[in-house]
Protein backbone atom coordinates (compact mmCIF):
# COMPACT_ATOMS: atom_id res chain seq x y z
CA UNK A 1 0.00 0.00 0.00
CA UNK A 2 1.37 3.02 -0.91
CA UNK A 3 1.61 6.75 1.42
CA UNK A 4 -1.24 8.14 0.04
CA UNK A 5 -4.11 5.50 -0.13
CA UNK A 6 -2.56 4.70 3.70
CA UNK A 7 -3.41 8.11 4.64
CA UNK A 8 -6.34 8.50 2.99
CA UNK A 9 -7.60 5.04 5.05
CA UNK A 10 -6.38 6.70 8.34
CA UNK A 11 -8.40 10.22 7.60
CA UNK A 12 -11.49 8.07 6.42
CA UNK A 13 -11.44 6.32 10.17
CA UNK A 14 -10.58 9.35 11.94
CA UNK A 15 -13.27 10.80 10.02
CA UNK A 16 -15.95 7.91 11.25
CA UNK A 17 -14.98 7.26 14.75
CA UNK A 18 -15.47 11.33 15.37
CA UNK A 19 -19.09 11.32 13.87
CA UNK A 20 -19.96 7.94 15.99
CA UNK A 21 -18.64 9.73 19.26
CA UNK A 22 -21.04 13.01 18.49
CA UNK A 23 -23.52 10.84 17.85
CA UNK A 24 -23.28 8.79 21.19
CA UNK A 25 -22.25 13.00 22.99
CA UNK A 26 -25.91 14.04 21.26
CA UNK A 27 -27.98 10.84 22.62
CA UNK A 28 -26.86 11.62 26.00
CA UNK A 29 -27.34 15.71 25.98
CA UNK A 30 -30.95 15.66 24.64
CA UNK A 31 -32.25 12.55 27.48
CA UNK A 32 -35.36 15.27 28.87
CA UNK A 33 -34.89 16.63 32.31
CA UNK A 34 -37.83 15.31 34.98
CA UNK A 35 -41.01 17.12 34.99
CA UNK A 36 -41.49 19.79 37.63
CA UNK A 37 -43.08 18.44 40.97
CA UNK A 38 -46.80 20.51 40.61
CA UNK A 39 -47.53 22.13 44.08
CA UNK A 40 -51.40 20.88 45.35
CA UNK A 41 -51.36 23.88 47.39
CA UNK A 42 -54.05 26.69 46.93
CA UNK A 43 -55.94 29.82 47.83
CA UNK A 44 -59.91 30.27 46.82
CA UNK A 45 -60.32 33.83 47.69
CA UNK A 46 -64.34 33.37 46.46
CA UNK A 47 -64.46 37.13 44.83
CA UNK A 48 -67.07 35.38 42.28
CA UNK A 49 -69.12 32.89 43.62
CA UNK A 50 -70.90 32.24 40.54
CA UNK A 51 -67.95 30.51 39.37
CA UNK A 52 -67.20 27.58 42.65
CA UNK A 53 -69.27 25.61 40.80
CA UNK A 54 -67.35 25.25 37.94
CA UNK A 55 -64.10 24.98 40.23
CA UNK A 56 -65.78 21.85 41.70
CA UNK A 57 -67.45 23.45 44.75
CA UNK A 58 -70.89 22.73 45.92
CA UNK A 59 -73.36 24.00 47.52
CA UNK A 60 -76.31 22.87 49.30
CA UNK A 61 -79.24 23.99 51.63
CA UNK A 62 -80.93 21.07 53.91
CA UNK A 63 -82.45 23.57 56.23
CA UNK A 64 -86.11 22.62 57.18
CA UNK A 65 -88.18 24.66 56.36
CA UNK A 66 -85.35 26.19 53.54
CA UNK A 67 -85.83 29.48 52.69
CA UNK A 68 -84.79 31.02 49.20
CA UNK A 69 -81.04 32.25 49.54
CA UNK A 70 -77.96 29.83 50.61
CA UNK A 71 -74.15 30.95 50.29
CA UNK A 72 -73.64 33.42 47.74
CA UNK A 73 -71.54 36.33 47.52
CA UNK A 74 -71.15 38.51 50.30
CA UNK A 75 -72.96 41.66 51.25
CA UNK A 76 -71.44 45.25 51.88
CA UNK A 77 -73.73 47.89 51.03
CA UNK A 78 -76.37 50.44 52.12
CA UNK A 79 -80.05 49.84 52.49
CA UNK A 80 -82.36 49.29 54.88
CA UNK A 81 -85.81 51.04 54.71
CA UNK A 82 -84.18 54.41 53.98
CA UNK A 83 -81.47 53.30 51.94
CA UNK A 84 -78.46 54.53 54.00
CA UNK A 85 -78.16 51.87 56.75
CA UNK A 86 -74.79 49.21 56.31
CA UNK A 87 -75.99 46.27 55.41
CA UNK A 88 -73.41 43.34 56.22
CA UNK A 89 -69.82 43.78 56.59
CA UNK A 90 -66.60 44.30 54.09
CA UNK A 91 -64.57 41.56 52.94
CA UNK A 92 -60.77 40.46 54.82
CA UNK A 93 -59.73 39.98 52.14
CA UNK A 94 -60.67 42.18 48.68
CA UNK A 95 -58.95 43.79 45.05
CA UNK A 96 -61.67 45.00 43.65
CA UNK A 97 -64.81 45.38 45.80
CA UNK A 98 -65.68 44.26 49.87
CA UNK A 99 -68.09 41.91 48.21
CA UNK A 100 -65.30 39.28 47.53
CA UNK A 101 -66.16 37.06 50.41
CA UNK A 102 -68.85 34.04 50.68
CA UNK A 103 -71.93 34.56 53.45
CA UNK A 104 -74.99 33.25 54.41
CA UNK A 105 -77.49 34.31 56.94
CA UNK A 106 -81.16 33.92 58.14
CA UNK A 107 -82.88 33.34 54.99
CA UNK A 108 -81.47 29.98 54.42
CA UNK A 109 -84.15 29.21 56.23
CA UNK A 110 -87.90 30.12 56.48
CA UNK A 111 -90.45 31.43 59.71
CA UNK A 112 -88.35 29.40 62.63
CA UNK A 113 -85.91 26.49 60.87
CA UNK A 114 -83.36 24.65 61.84
CA UNK A 115 -80.76 26.25 59.52
CA UNK A 116 -78.04 23.33 57.77
CA UNK A 117 -76.58 24.92 54.47
CA UNK A 118 -73.63 23.32 53.25
CA UNK A 119 -70.69 24.58 50.86
CA UNK A 120 -68.52 22.17 49.87
CA UNK A 121 -65.36 21.99 48.74
CA UNK A 122 -63.89 21.27 44.83
CA UNK A 123 -61.85 17.51 45.86
CA UNK A 124 -58.76 17.69 47.36
CA UNK A 125 -55.84 15.30 47.76
CA UNK A 126 -54.51 15.06 51.38
CA UNK A 127 -52.30 13.65 54.01
CA UNK A 128 -51.15 13.87 57.46
CA UNK A 129 -49.60 16.92 57.85
CA UNK A 130 -51.43 18.91 55.57
CA UNK A 131 -52.91 22.61 56.81
CA UNK A 132 -56.24 24.36 56.22
CA UNK A 133 -57.39 27.57 56.97
CA UNK A 134 -59.46 30.05 56.41
CA UNK A 135 -61.30 33.73 58.04
CA UNK A 136 -64.81 33.91 59.25
CA UNK A 137 -67.16 36.21 61.11
CA UNK A 138 -70.67 37.04 61.85
CA UNK A 139 -72.82 40.56 61.79
CA UNK A 140 -73.03 39.75 66.00
CA UNK A 141 -76.60 40.90 66.39
CA UNK A 142 -77.73 37.37 66.31
CA UNK A 143 -76.63 34.20 67.42
CA UNK A 144 -74.42 32.33 65.21
CA UNK A 145 -73.19 28.95 64.55
CA UNK A 146 -70.65 27.28 61.41
CA UNK A 147 -69.16 23.89 61.52
CA UNK A 148 -66.52 22.61 59.33
CA UNK A 149 -66.41 19.47 58.31
CA UNK A 150 -64.64 16.65 56.32
CA UNK A 151 -64.94 14.14 54.44
CA UNK A 152 -62.09 11.39 54.08
CA UNK A 153 -63.20 8.76 53.15
CA UNK A 154 -64.37 8.68 49.01
CA UNK A 155 -64.46 12.42 47.89
CA UNK A 156 -68.03 12.40 47.67
CA UNK A 157 -70.24 15.58 48.25
CA UNK A 158 -73.11 13.39 49.69
CA UNK A 159 -74.67 15.56 53.04
CA UNK A 160 -77.81 13.85 52.99
CA UNK A 161 -81.18 15.60 52.86
CA UNK A 162 -82.32 16.50 56.52
CA UNK A 163 -81.31 19.56 58.78
CA UNK A 164 -79.48 16.97 60.67
CA UNK A 165 -78.07 14.22 57.75
CA UNK A 166 -74.03 14.66 58.07
CA UNK A 167 -74.02 11.75 55.19
CA UNK A 168 -70.26 11.61 54.61
CA UNK A 169 -69.07 14.55 56.46
CA UNK A 170 -68.97 12.66 59.71
CA UNK A 171 -65.72 14.40 60.33
CA UNK A 172 -65.65 17.20 62.70
CA UNK A 173 -62.92 19.83 62.21
CA UNK A 174 -64.50 22.65 63.90
CA UNK A 175 -67.53 23.92 65.81
CA UNK A 176 -67.86 28.00 66.04
CA UNK A 177 -70.18 29.00 68.58
CA UNK A 178 -72.09 25.47 69.22
CA UNK A 179 -73.95 26.61 72.68
CA UNK A 180 -75.25 29.61 70.86
CA UNK A 181 -73.75 32.22 73.53
CA UNK A 182 -71.70 35.11 71.49
CA UNK A 183 -68.86 33.13 70.90
CA UNK A 184 -68.98 33.82 67.35
CA UNK A 185 -66.42 36.25 66.46
CA UNK A 186 -67.82 39.67 65.25
CA UNK A 187 -64.12 40.60 62.94
CA UNK A 188 -62.67 38.73 60.45
CA UNK A 189 -60.96 35.74 62.77
CA UNK A 190 -58.50 32.85 61.53
CA UNK A 191 -59.21 29.41 61.94
CA UNK A 192 -57.03 26.30 60.66
CA UNK A 193 -56.70 22.15 61.09
CA UNK A 194 -53.85 20.06 60.52
CA UNK A 195 -54.69 17.09 58.91
CA UNK A 196 -54.16 13.71 60.81
CA UNK A 197 -55.53 10.27 60.99
CA UNK A 198 -55.41 9.37 57.31
CA UNK A 199 -53.16 6.57 55.79
CA UNK A 200 -51.22 7.73 52.72
CA UNK A 201 -52.72 10.58 50.34
CA UNK A 202 -56.49 10.45 49.97
CA UNK A 203 -58.76 12.18 48.31
CA UNK A 204 -60.57 14.41 50.57
CA UNK A 205 -63.58 17.47 50.44
CA UNK A 206 -63.96 19.79 53.47
CA UNK A 207 -67.60 21.54 54.38
CA UNK A 208 -68.81 24.63 55.92
CA UNK A 209 -71.61 23.96 57.42
CA UNK A 210 -73.74 27.12 59.06
CA UNK A 211 -76.22 25.23 61.17
CA UNK A 212 -78.40 27.09 63.40
CA UNK A 213 -81.21 25.80 65.78
CA UNK A 214 -84.47 28.16 66.39
CA UNK A 215 -83.28 30.40 63.39
CA UNK A 216 -84.81 31.85 60.48
CA UNK A 217 -86.45 34.72 60.14
CA UNK A 218 -89.25 34.00 62.95
CA UNK A 219 -86.68 32.40 65.40
CA UNK A 220 -84.63 33.40 67.92
CA UNK A 221 -81.38 32.80 66.42
CA UNK A 222 -79.11 33.68 62.84
CA UNK A 223 -78.02 36.21 61.39
CA UNK A 224 -75.40 36.89 58.64
CA UNK A 225 -71.82 35.05 57.95
CA UNK A 226 -69.09 34.93 56.30
CA UNK A 227 -65.93 32.91 55.21
CA UNK A 228 -63.05 34.23 53.01
CA UNK A 229 -59.49 33.29 52.02
CA UNK A 230 -59.40 29.77 52.30
CA UNK A 231 -56.47 27.62 51.47
CA UNK A 232 -54.78 24.35 51.48
CA UNK A 233 -51.36 23.91 51.68
CA UNK A 234 -49.67 20.26 51.07
CA UNK A 235 -46.59 20.28 53.25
Amino acid sequence: MNKKLLHSFLFLSLIVVTVISCEKDAKTITTPPPPPVVSKSFVEEFDTVANLSAKGWVIQNNSAPFGPIAWRQGKYELGGKLGNDVVGFPAFSAVYNQNEFISTDLTAGNDVATISCWLISKEIPVKNGDVVSFYTRTHGDYEDRMQFRANYKNASTTVGTGAEDLGDFTTLLIDINPGLNTTYPTSWTKYSVTVAGVTGTVNARFAFRYYVTNAGPSGANSDMIGVDKFEFVSK
